[in-house]
């Protein structure tokens, strides 16, 4: 008769140290997606000092630095919100991706997405606008 209980208590056992293992894996996984997650920190001891200003963390052209072929592109241009002459200035001049715009200005990606949407479509606008005018 012992022998049943023994063969009860090794797949208990067996059980149950298969629960912890998928435990434990599971655990891992969600603590690295987690990390994932996170955006890379640094102490702000070691930031260099010139990112403590505004204007080194995002260095913005004004409308006048750019060889526009219109004065009404210009003009419509520096009308926009800072943040939308940014996020223009970074996807067409700099060329960079909204994953790494979204990523610079720590916002999301769709954030990109739908600013440089209004951005244009605001343009559109203003310069349909100045066309009737002319």
């Amino acid at each position: 008769m012992k022998y049943p209980e023994k063969y009860e208590r090794d797949e208990l056992r067996g059980r149950f140290t298969r629960f912890m293992e998928v435990m434990v894996k599971r655990a891992r996984l969600n603590y690295l997606a987690k990390l994932r997650r996170q955006p890379d920190t640094l102490p702000i001891d070691e930031l260099p000092e010139e990112l403590f200003a505004v204007d080194a963390a995002f260095p913005v052209a004004s409308a006048n630095d750019f060889d526009f072929a219109e004065e009404r592109i210009a003009t419509a241009f520096s009308s926009l919100p800072l943040m939308r002459q940014r996020i223009l200035i970074m996807l067409f001049v700099e060329e960079l991706t909204p994953s790494e715009i979204a990523r610079k200005m720590n916002c999301s990606v769709a954030h990109v997405y739908n600013q440089r949407s209004l951005a244009i479509k605001r343009l559109r606008q203003l310069l349909e606008e100045g066309g009737d005018n002319a």
